[in-house]
């Protein structure tokens, strides 16, 4: 192989092992409630899964609604990868919001945010 081929693989090699670091991050697999989901009566908990265990120690939750911010509980890391906090303050019907961050093994740390609805049938 010519010099200018090996060098175009190594870049191409640089890249491609680039691209796979960035895809490793730890990404958000599914939530309770359901993403832009609507249920007819206030969760009693906020749960999260992940691609990976989420690190405990650098992850933050808060949950936003009509009313302005909502109480929840102390953060939990469960076996299946997931974050999770119990909803201690009211939830009346409306559009709720919430944000958490958490990092998997890596270390690097990812935000994000969903959102669902409270209606209530009467």
């Amino acid at each position: 192989m010519t010099r200018r081929t090996l060098s175009t693989m190594a870049v191409l090699a640089g890249v491609a092992a680039l691209s796979v670091t960035v895809l490793a991050h730890m990404k958000l697999a599914k939530t309770m409630p359901e993403a832009d989901s609507t249920v007819t009566a206030a969760p009693a908990k906020i749960q999260m899964w992940f691609s990976e265990a989420p690190d405990k120690a650098v992850s933050k939750v808060t949950v936003t609604g009509p009313s302005g911010g909502v109480t929840i509980g102390a953060l939990n890391v469960g076996d299946d990868k997931s974050l999770s906090a119990a909803v201690e303050g009211a939830m009346g019907d409306g559009a709720y919001k919430v944000d958490w961050q958490s990092a998997g093994h890596d270390g690097h740390v990812q935000k994000g945010s969903f959102a669902f609805s409270v209606r209530r049938t009467h």
